[in-house]
C-alpha cells in the first residue's frame, strides 16, 4: 500500500511543486513587464490561490483594506487572513475587499524582488498596523496571540542576503510588531549549485531565563537566520497552526461576532422610530 508522511528535514514534495508554479508565473511577470502594479499583482494573486486552495474553511485570504470600528481604513494590504464567520463590508470588482478589523487575524505582504528599502517600509507598515489595530484589546499587542500578526514574503533577493539580514536587523522594532520574513529561493550565486533553498528571518522573544544576558540582541530579541528546503511549507503551516491559536485565544462567542458586526454600521437605512410614530 502506498503511503505519504512528510519527514522532517525534508522537502515537502507537495509544496515544493506548489512554489515552482508560483515562482514561474512571478519570472513570467518579471520578464515581460516593467509595470510595478502588474509585477506586483502577478505576485500576489498566486500566492492568494494557493492558500484559497488549501486554507481551511476557517479562514478566508483577501486582498484589501481593513476598518476600525471608530471608522479609521489600513493602507492597501496585499494579503489579509480573516476569520470566515464575519461578513465583508465591500467587495470590488478587483476583488479588492474591505473588511472589519475584528475579523483579521494574518497580514501578508508580497514582494516579488526584495530589496533592503523593502524591508523598511515594511517594518514602518507593520507599527502603523498594530497601532490601528490597538482599538480592540491585545489586537495591538504583539506579545499576545490574540493579536494581529504579519509576515513578508518575497519570492527572490535583488540584493545579498547580507545586506537583506542587515536591514531587517537595522529596521526592525520586535517590541512593537513583530515581522517574519520569508524569501522562497535565495539568490544563486549564494547557493550550492543544483539545491533550491529559501529560508526565514525572525526575532524570537526572550526567555525569562535569558533576560540578564541580552548581548546580540535587538530590545532583548534574538535575530535568527535559517535556511529552508520549502519556506512556503514552513509559512503556510506556521500561518494556519498560528492563526488557530489566535482564534483560541480571542475565543469570540457567536454572540460575540453578532455584537462586534454592529460596531461598524448600522445596517439597517430605515428609522424604525419615525416610521412607528407615522403610524
Amino acid at each position: 500500500m502506498k503511503t505519504f508522511k512528510h519527514e522532517h528535514g525534508t522537502p515537502n514534495k507537495i509544496i515544493l511543486q506548489e512554489e515552482k508554479s508560483i515562482l514561474l508565473s512571478v519570472d513570467r511577470a518579471l520578464n515581460s513587464s516593467s509595470n510595478s502594479q502588474t509585477i506586483g499583482r502577478n505576485g500576489e494573486v498566486p500566492l492568494i490561490d494557493f492558500l484559497t486552495r488549501y486554507l481551511p474553511p476557517t479562514f478566508k485570504a483577501v486582498s484589501g483594506h481593513f476598518i476600525t470600528p471608530s471608522g479609521k481604513i489600513s493602507p492597501q494590504l496585499d494579503i489579509i487572513i480573516i476569520d470566515s464567520r464575519y461578513p465583508l463590508l465591500s467587495e470590488n470588482d478587483d476583488k479588492s475587499v474591505l473588511v472589519m478589523l475584528h475579523s483579521v487575524l494574518w497580514i501578508v505582504e508580497v514582494k516579488t524582488n526584495l530589496r533592503s528599502n523593502d524591508i523598511k517600509k515594511t517594518w514602518e507598515n507593520s507599527i502603523s498596523i498594530m497601532n490601528l489595530a490597538q482599538e480592540i484589546e491585545f489586537y495591538g499587542d504583539n506579545k499576545s496571540f490574540s493579536s494581529v500578526s504579519m509576515n513578508l514574503i518575497a519570492y527572490r533577493c535583488a540584493q545579498k542576503l547580507d545586506t537583506i539580514q542587515d536591514a531587517y536587523e537595522k529596521y526592525g522594532q520586535p517590541l512593537i510588531s513583530g515581522l517574519d520574513l520569508y524569501i522562497i529561493r535565495f539568490p544563486e550565486k549564494e547557493i550550492p549549485k543544483d539545491i533550491e533553498v529559501g529560508g526565514l528571518l525572525h526575532f524570537e522573544p526572550p526567555f525569562e531565563k535569558d533576560k540578564e544576558n541580552e548581548i546580540g540582541t535587538i530590545d532583548g530579541y534574538w535575530p535568527c537566520f535559517g535556511a529552508s528546503h520549502t519556506p512556503l511549507s514552513d509559512f503556510y503551516y506556521r500561518l494556519v497552526q498560528n492563526c488557530y491559536y489566535t482564534l483560541g485565544t480571542r475565543d469570540f462567542t457567536f454572540n460575540e461576532i453578532g455584537a462586534h458586526i454592529m460596531d461598524y454600521m448600522s445596517w439597517s437605512t430605515v428609522s424604525w422610530d419615525k416610521i412607528y410614530k407615522n403610524i
